[in-house]
Protein backbone atom coordinates (compact mmCIF):
# COMPACT_ATOMS: atom_id res chain seq x y z
CA UNK A 1 0.00 0.00 0.00
CA UNK A 2 1.25 3.20 -1.20
CA UNK A 3 1.33 5.19 2.45
CA UNK A 4 0.35 8.73 2.75
CA UNK A 5 0.99 11.09 5.26
CA UNK A 6 -2.11 12.98 5.74
CA UNK A 7 -4.64 11.22 8.13
CA UNK A 8 -5.57 13.35 10.75
CA UNK A 9 -6.45 10.09 13.10
CA UNK A 10 -6.19 6.73 13.36
CA UNK A 11 -8.96 4.43 15.01
CA UNK A 12 -7.47 0.98 16.37
CA UNK A 13 -9.93 -2.03 17.16
CA UNK A 14 -12.90 -2.62 14.43
CA UNK A 15 -15.51 -4.07 16.77
CA UNK A 16 -18.71 -2.57 17.50
CA UNK A 17 -17.59 0.48 19.19
CA UNK A 18 -14.33 0.66 17.15
CA UNK A 19 -16.39 0.58 14.00
CA UNK A 20 -19.08 2.46 15.25
CA UNK A 21 -16.39 5.55 16.20
CA UNK A 22 -14.72 5.12 12.81
CA UNK A 23 -17.63 5.68 10.52
CA UNK A 24 -18.39 8.73 12.91
CA UNK A 25 -15.02 10.26 12.53
CA UNK A 26 -15.49 9.64 8.62
CA UNK A 27 -19.01 10.70 8.30
CA UNK A 28 -17.83 14.29 10.30
CA UNK A 29 -14.82 14.64 7.57
CA UNK A 30 -11.55 13.57 9.14
CA UNK A 31 -9.61 11.64 7.34
CA UNK A 32 -9.21 8.07 9.56
CA UNK A 33 -7.42 5.27 8.97
CA UNK A 34 -8.12 1.87 10.44
CA UNK A 35 -6.81 -1.08 11.47
CA UNK A 36 -8.40 -4.17 12.90
CA UNK A 37 -6.02 -7.03 14.83
CA UNK A 38 -8.31 -9.73 13.06
CA UNK A 39 -8.23 -10.01 9.22
CA UNK A 40 -11.69 -11.36 9.83
CA UNK A 41 -12.58 -7.47 11.19
CA UNK A 42 -10.28 -6.08 8.40
CA UNK A 43 -11.82 -7.34 5.55
CA UNK A 44 -15.43 -7.01 7.31
CA UNK A 45 -15.06 -3.30 7.47
CA UNK A 46 -13.58 -3.36 3.49
CA UNK A 47 -16.64 -4.77 2.78
CA UNK A 48 -19.03 -2.12 3.78
CA UNK A 49 -18.03 0.66 1.90
CA UNK A 50 -14.38 2.80 0.98
CA UNK A 51 -12.86 2.84 3.74
CA UNK A 52 -8.77 2.93 4.43
CA UNK A 53 -8.12 -0.40 6.20
CA UNK A 54 -4.25 -1.06 7.08
CA UNK A 55 -2.86 -4.38 7.51
CA UNK A 56 -0.16 -3.19 9.80
CA UNK A 57 0.27 -1.28 12.83
CA UNK A 58 3.36 0.23 11.58
CA UNK A 59 1.72 1.22 8.13
CA UNK A 60 -1.09 2.72 9.81
CA UNK A 61 1.30 4.81 12.09
CA UNK A 62 2.98 6.19 9.39
CA UNK A 63 0.07 7.19 7.46
CA UNK A 64 -0.22 9.77 10.31
CA UNK A 65 -0.07 13.37 10.16
CA UNK A 66 2.05 15.04 13.12
CA UNK A 67 1.56 14.80 15.86
CA UNK A 68 0.09 11.65 15.46
CA UNK A 69 -3.22 10.18 16.67
CA UNK A 70 -3.87 7.29 17.60
CA UNK A 71 -7.49 6.41 19.28
CA UNK A 72 -7.76 2.95 20.71
CA UNK A 73 -10.86 0.78 20.73
CA UNK A 74 -10.09 -2.63 22.77
CA UNK A 75 -10.97 -4.48 25.60
CA UNK A 76 -10.05 -2.61 28.73
CA UNK A 77 -6.88 -4.63 30.87
CA UNK A 78 -3.87 -6.10 29.98
CA UNK A 79 -5.34 -5.86 26.32
CA UNK A 80 -4.35 -2.13 26.49
CA UNK A 81 -1.27 -2.86 27.46
CA UNK A 82 -0.19 -4.82 25.14
CA UNK A 83 -1.31 -2.45 22.21
CA UNK A 84 0.01 0.24 23.45
CA UNK A 85 3.78 -1.67 23.61
CA UNK A 86 3.59 -2.47 20.26
CA UNK A 87 3.19 1.06 19.60
CA UNK A 88 5.65 2.49 21.23
CA UNK A 89 8.47 1.35 19.29
CA UNK A 90 6.85 3.87 16.13
CA UNK A 91 6.16 6.76 17.80
CA UNK A 92 7.68 10.03 18.50
CA UNK A 93 7.69 12.65 21.31
CA UNK A 94 4.72 14.57 21.06
CA UNK A 95 2.50 11.85 19.07
CA UNK A 96 -1.02 10.94 21.13
CA UNK A 97 -2.75 7.53 22.04
CA UNK A 98 -6.07 7.39 23.15
CA UNK A 99 -7.72 4.97 25.41
CA UNK A 100 -11.56 5.44 25.05
CA UNK A 101 -12.96 2.09 26.43
CA UNK A 102 -13.56 1.30 30.12
CA UNK A 103 -10.30 0.99 31.79
CA UNK A 104 -9.89 1.32 35.28
CA UNK A 105 -9.30 5.29 36.55
CA UNK A 106 -6.17 3.86 38.24
CA UNK A 107 -4.56 2.18 34.95
CA UNK A 108 -5.02 4.99 33.25
CA UNK A 109 -3.13 7.13 35.47
CA UNK A 110 -0.36 4.63 35.43
CA UNK A 111 -0.06 4.75 31.58
CA UNK A 112 -0.45 8.78 31.81
CA UNK A 113 2.55 8.81 33.61
CA UNK A 114 4.97 5.62 31.89
CA UNK A 115 4.13 6.88 28.27
CA UNK A 116 5.14 11.03 29.51
CA UNK A 117 8.71 9.85 30.31
CA UNK A 118 9.07 8.68 26.56
CA UNK A 119 7.49 11.99 25.40
CA UNK A 120 4.30 9.86 24.20
CA UNK A 121 0.91 11.75 25.40
CA UNK A 122 -2.10 9.93 26.67
CA UNK A 123 -5.92 10.68 26.82
CA UNK A 124 -8.22 8.22 29.16
CA UNK A 125 -11.78 8.82 27.50
CA UNK A 126 -14.82 7.74 28.70
CA UNK A 127 -17.78 7.01 25.75
CA UNK A 128 -20.75 6.55 26.71
CA UNK A 129 -23.61 5.79 24.59
CA UNK A 130 -23.33 2.25 23.52
CA UNK A 131 -23.18 1.31 19.71
CA UNK A 132 -25.91 4.14 18.25
CA UNK A 133 -24.19 6.89 20.17
CA UNK A 134 -21.00 5.83 18.98
CA UNK A 135 -21.96 6.32 15.35
CA UNK A 136 -24.20 9.35 15.77
CA UNK A 137 -22.45 11.01 18.66
CA UNK A 138 -21.41 9.95 22.43
CA UNK A 139 -20.98 11.54 25.89
CA UNK A 140 -16.90 11.58 25.88
CA UNK A 141 -15.41 12.52 29.19
CA UNK A 142 -11.85 12.84 28.90
CA UNK A 143 -8.89 13.12 31.36
CA UNK A 144 -5.31 13.03 31.03
CA UNK A 145 -2.61 15.30 28.87
CA UNK A 146 -4.09 18.78 28.57
CA UNK A 147 -1.51 19.27 25.95
CA UNK A 148 -3.04 16.25 23.83
CA UNK A 149 -6.43 17.81 24.54
CA UNK A 150 -5.37 21.15 23.16
CA UNK A 151 -3.84 19.06 20.01
CA UNK A 152 -6.83 17.00 19.26
CA UNK A 153 -9.73 18.05 21.07
CA UNK A 154 -11.64 19.68 18.63
CA UNK A 155 -11.21 16.23 17.00
CA UNK A 156 -13.00 14.23 19.72
CA UNK A 157 -15.61 17.45 19.72
CA UNK A 158 -17.12 16.72 16.48
CA UNK A 159 -17.31 13.48 17.58
CA UNK A 160 -19.43 13.83 20.10
CA UNK A 161 -23.15 15.06 20.71
CA UNK A 162 -24.49 18.06 21.16
CA UNK A 163 -27.13 19.62 23.50
CA UNK A 164 -27.90 22.64 21.54
CA UNK A 165 -24.47 24.51 20.53
CA UNK A 166 -22.64 22.99 23.11
CA UNK A 167 -20.45 19.69 22.64
CA UNK A 168 -21.15 16.74 24.95
CA UNK A 169 -17.20 16.24 25.41
CA UNK A 170 -14.54 18.13 27.37
CA UNK A 171 -11.42 17.66 28.99
CA UNK A 172 -12.20 17.29 33.19
CA UNK A 173 -8.95 16.67 34.66
CA UNK A 174 -5.14 15.17 34.24
CA UNK A 175 -4.62 11.35 34.55
CA UNK A 176 -7.73 9.55 35.15
CA UNK A 177 -9.77 11.92 35.75
CA UNK A 178 -12.01 11.15 32.65
CA UNK A 179 -12.07 7.29 33.39
CA UNK A 180 -13.43 8.24 36.60
CA UNK A 181 -16.21 9.91 35.91
CA UNK A 182 -17.46 7.74 33.29
CA UNK A 183 -17.30 4.78 36.07
CA UNK A 184 -19.50 6.74 38.17
CA UNK A 185 -21.69 7.35 35.44
CA UNK A 186 -21.97 4.03 34.92
CA UNK A 187 -22.32 3.56 39.06
CA UNK A 188 -25.24 6.33 38.28
CA UNK A 189 -26.72 3.84 35.58
CA UNK A 190 -27.26 0.68 37.53
CA UNK A 191 -28.91 2.80 40.43
CA UNK A 192 -31.39 4.37 37.31
CA UNK A 193 -32.02 1.08 35.89
CA UNK A 194 -32.44 -0.97 38.79
CA UNK A 195 -34.97 1.92 40.54
CA UNK A 196 -36.95 1.82 37.03
CA UNK A 197 -36.60 -2.28 38.03
CA UNK A 198 -37.98 -2.13 41.33
CA UNK A 199 -41.11 0.64 40.48
CA UNK A 200 -42.13 -2.48 37.53
CA UNK A 201 -42.37 -4.33 40.99
CA UNK A 202 -43.95 -1.76 42.32
CA UNK A 203 -46.40 -2.13 39.55
CA UNK A 204 -46.93 -5.22 38.63
CA UNK A 205 -46.99 -7.61 42.21
CA UNK A 206 -47.72 -4.95 44.59
CA UNK A 207 -50.57 -3.22 42.75
CA UNK A 208 -51.36 -5.81 40.19
CA UNK A 209 -50.86 -3.91 36.95
CA UNK A 210 -51.11 -5.50 33.35
CA UNK A 211 -48.82 -5.34 31.24
CA UNK A 212 -50.44 -2.90 28.79
CA UNK A 213 -51.01 -0.95 32.15
CA UNK A 214 -47.50 -0.15 33.26
CA UNK A 215 -46.47 0.26 29.73
CA UNK A 216 -48.82 2.87 29.25
CA UNK A 217 -47.45 4.41 32.41
CA UNK A 218 -44.27 4.57 31.13
CA UNK A 219 -45.17 5.79 28.22
CA UNK A 220 -46.70 8.84 29.76
CA UNK A 221 -43.90 9.46 31.86
CA UNK A 222 -42.15 10.10 28.82
CA UNK A 223 -43.70 13.21 28.58
CA UNK A 224 -43.18 14.42 31.94
CA UNK A 225 -40.23 15.98 33.89
CA UNK A 226 -39.61 12.19 34.54
CA UNK A 227 -38.34 12.08 30.42
CA UNK A 228 -35.28 10.38 29.92
CA UNK A 229 -33.47 7.81 27.52
CA UNK A 230 -34.11 5.27 30.30
CA UNK A 231 -37.72 6.17 30.27
CA UNK A 232 -38.11 6.22 26.88
CA UNK A 233 -36.26 2.66 25.89
CA UNK A 234 -38.39 0.82 29.17
CA UNK A 235 -41.52 1.84 27.80
CA UNK A 236 -40.30 -0.05 24.34
CA UNK A 237 -39.24 -2.70 26.07
CA UNK A 238 -42.46 -3.42 28.38
CA UNK A 239 -44.03 -3.06 24.88
CA UNK A 240 -42.22 -5.16 22.89
CA UNK A 241 -43.63 -9.09 22.24
CA UNK A 242 -42.38 -12.50 21.02
CA UNK A 243 -42.79 -14.09 18.12
CA UNK A 244 -45.91 -15.95 19.55
CA UNK A 245 -47.07 -12.58 20.86
CA UNK A 246 -46.33 -12.59 24.30
CA UNK A 247 -44.73 -10.09 26.22
CA UNK A 248 -41.28 -10.85 25.69
CA UNK A 249 -39.79 -9.34 28.76
CA UNK A 250 -41.48 -11.63 30.72
CA UNK A 251 -39.37 -14.54 29.19
CA UNK A 252 -35.50 -13.16 29.78
CA UNK A 253 -34.31 -15.01 32.59
CA UNK A 254 -33.83 -13.05 35.79
CA UNK A 255 -29.92 -13.12 36.48
CA UNK A 256 -28.76 -10.00 35.40
CA UNK A 257 -24.76 -9.38 33.81
CA UNK A 258 -22.36 -6.58 34.67
CA UNK A 259 -19.26 -5.87 33.10
CA UNK A 260 -17.19 -4.59 36.14
CA UNK A 261 -17.80 -0.18 36.18
CA UNK A 262 -20.49 -0.99 39.18
CA UNK A 263 -18.27 -2.79 41.87
CA UNK A 264 -15.36 -0.30 40.95
CA UNK A 265 -17.57 2.52 41.73
CA UNK A 266 -18.48 0.82 44.83
CA UNK A 267 -15.16 0.60 45.73
CA UNK A 268 -14.06 3.51 45.05
CA UNK A 269 -16.71 4.56 47.40
CA UNK A 270 -15.33 2.33 50.06
CA UNK A 271 -11.73 3.59 49.74
CA UNK A 272 -13.23 7.23 50.11
CA UNK A 273 -15.51 6.52 52.51
CA UNK A 274 -18.63 7.89 50.72
CA UNK A 275 -22.12 7.32 51.34
CA UNK A 276 -23.49 5.47 47.98
CA UNK A 277 -26.52 3.15 49.34
CA UNK A 278 -28.66 3.45 46.11
CA UNK A 279 -25.38 2.37 43.71
CA UNK A 280 -24.74 -0.42 46.13
CA UNK A 281 -28.01 -2.17 46.36
CA UNK A 282 -28.44 -1.57 42.54
CA UNK A 283 -24.78 -3.54 42.00
CA UNK A 284 -25.93 -6.11 44.71
CA UNK A 285 -29.20 -6.96 43.15
CA UNK A 286 -27.15 -8.06 40.18
CA UNK A 287 -25.04 -10.16 42.10
CA UNK A 288 -27.96 -11.54 44.13
CA UNK A 289 -29.53 -12.01 41.18
CA UNK A 290 -27.11 -15.02 40.42
CA UNK A 291 -28.56 -16.81 43.34
CA UNK A 292 -31.78 -19.05 41.58
CA UNK A 293 -31.72 -21.75 44.16
CA UNK A 294 -31.39 -19.53 47.11
CA UNK A 295 -34.65 -17.45 45.59
CA UNK A 296 -36.29 -21.15 44.42
CA UNK A 297 -36.03 -22.14 47.91
CA UNK A 298 -36.68 -19.02 49.81
CA UNK A 299 -40.42 -18.55 47.73
CA UNK A 300 -41.39 -22.05 49.35
CA UNK A 301 -39.84 -22.18 52.28
CA UNK A 302 -39.88 -18.21 53.85
CA UNK A 303 -43.48 -16.73 54.75
CA UNK A 304 -44.21 -13.36 54.81
CA UNK A 305 -47.18 -11.32 56.61
CA UNK A 306 -48.57 -9.01 53.96
CA UNK A 307 -51.55 -7.34 53.20
CA UNK A 308 -52.82 -5.95 49.40
CA UNK A 309 -51.33 -3.22 48.59
CA UNK A 310 -53.87 0.08 47.80
CA UNK A 311 -52.67 3.36 46.85
CA UNK A 312 -54.52 6.20 45.40
CA UNK A 313 -53.86 8.20 42.76
CA UNK A 314 -50.94 6.01 42.52
CA UNK A 315 -49.65 6.87 39.06
CA UNK A 316 -48.67 10.39 40.50
CA UNK A 317 -47.21 9.06 43.34
CA UNK A 318 -45.14 6.57 41.63
CA UNK A 319 -43.41 9.32 39.66
CA UNK A 320 -42.59 11.45 42.19
CA UNK A 321 -41.23 8.73 44.31
CA UNK A 322 -39.20 7.50 40.78
CA UNK A 323 -38.28 11.26 40.27
CA UNK A 324 -36.83 11.79 43.98
CA UNK A 325 -35.43 8.35 43.21
CA UNK A 326 -33.59 9.29 40.15
CA UNK A 327 -32.19 12.46 42.37
CA UNK A 328 -30.84 10.91 44.73
CA UNK A 329 -28.70 8.53 42.72
CA UNK A 330 -27.34 11.62 40.88
CA UNK A 331 -26.63 13.35 43.78
CA UNK A 332 -24.44 10.02 45.00
CA UNK A 333 -22.71 9.88 42.00
CA UNK A 334 -21.32 13.15 41.80
CA UNK A 335 -20.73 13.24 45.65
CA UNK A 336 -18.15 10.82 44.68
CA UNK A 337 -16.48 12.73 41.82
CA UNK A 338 -16.34 15.68 44.09
CA UNK A 339 -14.15 13.59 46.91
CA UNK A 340 -11.92 12.01 44.45
CA UNK A 341 -11.53 14.98 42.69
CA UNK A 342 -10.32 16.49 45.86
CA UNK A 343 -8.53 13.92 47.10
CA UNK A 344 -6.62 13.28 43.49
CA UNK A 345 -5.93 17.15 43.02
CA UNK A 346 -7.90 16.92 39.39
CA UNK A 347 -9.98 19.65 40.01
CA UNK A 348 -12.88 18.80 38.06
CA UNK A 349 -15.72 20.96 36.99
CA UNK A 350 -18.82 19.48 38.01
CA UNK A 351 -21.20 21.41 36.67
CA UNK A 352 -19.12 20.74 33.32
CA UNK A 353 -18.75 17.16 34.05
CA UNK A 354 -22.65 16.56 34.72
CA UNK A 355 -23.72 18.64 31.56
CA UNK A 356 -21.50 16.37 29.21
CA UNK A 357 -24.37 13.61 30.29
CA UNK A 358 -26.89 15.65 29.32
CA UNK A 359 -27.21 14.22 25.59
CA UNK A 360 -25.53 11.27 23.73
CA UNK A 361 -25.38 8.76 27.35
CA UNK A 362 -27.24 6.59 28.61
CA UNK A 363 -28.24 8.45 31.93
CA UNK A 364 -29.37 11.65 29.76
CA UNK A 365 -32.32 12.77 31.45
CA UNK A 366 -34.23 16.38 31.66
CA UNK A 367 -33.23 16.13 35.20
CA UNK A 368 -29.66 17.47 34.47
CA UNK A 369 -30.68 20.37 33.54
CA UNK A 370 -31.72 21.45 36.60
CA UNK A 371 -28.43 19.43 38.27
CA UNK A 372 -26.07 20.96 36.40
CA UNK A 373 -27.81 24.60 37.96
CA UNK A 374 -28.11 23.01 41.36
CA UNK A 375 -24.05 22.25 40.99
CA UNK A 376 -23.32 25.97 39.66
CA UNK A 377 -25.68 27.34 42.78
CA UNK A 378 -23.45 25.46 45.32
CA UNK A 379 -20.93 23.01 45.58
CA UNK A 380 -23.52 21.51 48.80
CA UNK A 381 -25.22 18.21 48.37
CA UNK A 382 -27.43 18.76 45.31
CA UNK A 383 -30.70 17.74 47.17
CA UNK A 384 -29.89 20.75 49.48
CA UNK A 385 -29.94 23.23 46.38
CA UNK A 386 -33.04 25.59 45.54
CA UNK A 387 -33.67 24.15 42.16
CA UNK A 388 -34.88 20.85 44.23
CA UNK A 389 -37.03 22.67 46.83
CA UNK A 390 -40.28 20.92 46.11
CA UNK A 391 -38.62 17.45 47.28
CA UNK A 392 -41.04 17.81 49.97
CA UNK A 393 -44.42 16.02 48.24
CA UNK A 394 -41.88 13.66 46.58
CA UNK A 395 -40.69 12.61 49.69
CA UNK A 396 -44.50 11.93 51.18
CA UNK A 397 -45.01 10.07 47.80
CA UNK A 398 -42.12 8.36 48.11
CA UNK A 399 -42.38 7.21 52.07
CA UNK A 400 -45.89 6.05 50.97
CA UNK A 401 -44.73 3.62 48.63
CA UNK A 402 -42.02 2.58 50.29
CA UNK A 403 -44.08 1.64 53.50
CA UNK A 404 -46.67 -0.20 51.44
CA UNK A 405 -43.64 -2.31 49.51
CA UNK A 406 -42.62 -3.42 52.43
CA UNK A 407 -46.44 -4.34 53.84
CA UNK A 408 -47.07 -6.34 50.46
CA UNK A 409 -43.78 -8.02 50.58
CA UNK A 410 -42.16 -6.76 47.30
CA UNK A 411 -38.75 -6.78 47.27
CA UNK A 412 -37.49 -3.10 46.22
CA UNK A 413 -34.50 -2.61 47.74
CA UNK A 414 -33.33 0.96 45.87
CA UNK A 415 -36.25 2.80 47.32
CA UNK A 416 -35.91 1.71 50.58
CA UNK A 417 -31.92 2.88 49.91
CA UNK A 418 -33.46 6.58 48.86
CA UNK A 419 -35.70 6.69 51.45
CA UNK A 420 -32.58 5.72 54.08
CA UNK A 421 -30.27 8.58 52.68
CA UNK A 422 -33.07 11.27 52.50
CA UNK A 423 -33.81 10.65 55.82
CA UNK A 424 -29.67 10.66 56.63
CA UNK A 425 -28.83 14.04 55.05
CA UNK A 426 -31.79 15.60 57.39
CA UNK A 427 -30.47 13.95 60.41
CA UNK A 428 -28.59 16.89 62.41
CA UNK A 429 -26.96 13.99 65.35
CA UNK A 430 -26.73 10.31 64.21
CA UNK A 431 -26.90 7.02 66.49
CA UNK A 432 -23.09 6.95 66.14
CA UNK A 433 -22.09 8.51 69.32
CA UNK A 434 -23.43 4.60 70.54
CA UNK A 435 -20.60 3.38 68.06
CA UNK A 436 -18.45 5.25 69.41
CA UNK A 437 -19.18 4.58 72.96
CA UNK A 438 -19.52 1.16 72.44
CA UNK A 439 -15.90 0.69 70.48
CA UNK A 440 -14.12 2.76 73.00
CA UNK A 441 -16.30 -0.25 75.99
CA UNK A 442 -14.51 -3.23 74.28
CA UNK A 443 -11.81 -1.68 72.14
CA UNK A 444 -10.25 1.48 74.29
CA UNK A 445 -10.77 2.97 70.42
CA UNK A 446 -11.16 6.48 72.41
CA UNK A 447 -13.64 8.53 71.56
CA UNK A 448 -14.01 12.93 70.94
CA UNK A 449 -16.47 14.71 73.05
CA UNK A 450 -19.11 17.68 71.97
CA UNK A 451 -17.89 19.89 75.10
CA UNK A 452 -14.65 19.06 75.38
CA UNK A 453 -11.91 19.22 72.55
CA UNK A 454 -9.41 16.41 73.25
CA UNK A 455 -9.56 12.28 72.85
CA UNK A 456 -11.18 9.82 76.11
CA UNK A 457 -10.77 7.07 77.29
CA UNK A 458 -13.68 5.54 79.79
CA UNK A 459 -13.80 2.66 82.22
CA UNK A 460 -17.15 1.85 81.22
CA UNK A 461 -18.37 -1.44 83.04
CA UNK A 462 -18.12 -1.96 86.81
CA UNK A 463 -14.59 -3.85 87.70
CA UNK A 464 -13.00 -2.99 84.86
CA UNK A 465 -9.05 -1.27 85.70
Amino acid sequence: MDVMKDFEISVYGLGVMGSSLAKNLISKGFRTALFGKSQEERERFHAQGEFTVFSSEEEMIKSLKRPRVIFMMVTAGSVVDCVIDGFVPFLDEGDILIDGGNSHFKDTQRRCHTLLEKGIQFLGVGVSGGEKGALMGPSMMVGGSEKAWKSCGHILEKMAAKMGEEYCCSYLGKEGAGHYVKMVHNGIEYALIQLIADIYSVMKKGLCLSRQEITEIFTRWKGTELNSYLIDITAGVLAKNDIDGKPLVEKILDVAQQKGTGSWTLEEAIARGVYVPTICEAVFARYFSVDQQLRKDGSQVLKATTKPMILENYEEKLKDALYLGMIVSYAQGVALIKKASEDCGWEIDLPLAVSLWREGCIIRSELLKDITKALKESDKNILLSQSFGNLGRREEALREISAKTIEAGVAAPTFLSVISYYDSCRTEKMNVNIVQALRDCFGAHTYERTDVKGSFHTLWMEGEK
